[in-house]
């Protein structure tokens, strides 16, 4: 009698929890990035992207929780465990860092 090779239980959800930590710390670590220079006629943009750089990191740290409270409930339907998807996060967070991207780089061609 052999038996297949199974995950433990607790491993994806704690991978993707990790993952929402680690693009919080990164986006976090962006709007340092930006404070560390403020001179010069663009510091007020700099100010501004930083700024929404801490609240675009706010709204992953919430998402990131979000997403590890529904995957905390997995239902089993026929026998194998559905995680609830990820899109509405995944689409919310992908336009706002695509607009946080943009904002940046006209900054940049700003100067």
């Amino acid at each position: 009698m052999s038996r297949e090779p199974q995950d433990k239980p607790g491993l994806q959800p704690e991978r993707t929890a990790l993952s929402w930590e680690r693009s919080t710390i990164g986006l976090l670590a962006i709007g340092a990035v930006l404070l560390l220079r403020q001179t010069g006629t663009l510091a007020v943009g700099r100010t501004l992207l930083a700024t929404a750089a801490m609240l675009l990191a706010l709204l992953v740290l919430g998402l990131g929780h979000r997403r590890r409270w529904r995957t905390s409930t997995i239902h089993v339907v026929a026998g194998k465990n559905i995680v609830p998807d990820a899109r509405t996060e995944v689409l919310l967070i992908g336009w706002a860092v695509a607009g946080f991207a943009t904002a940046t780089l006209v900054l940049l061609l700003m100067l």
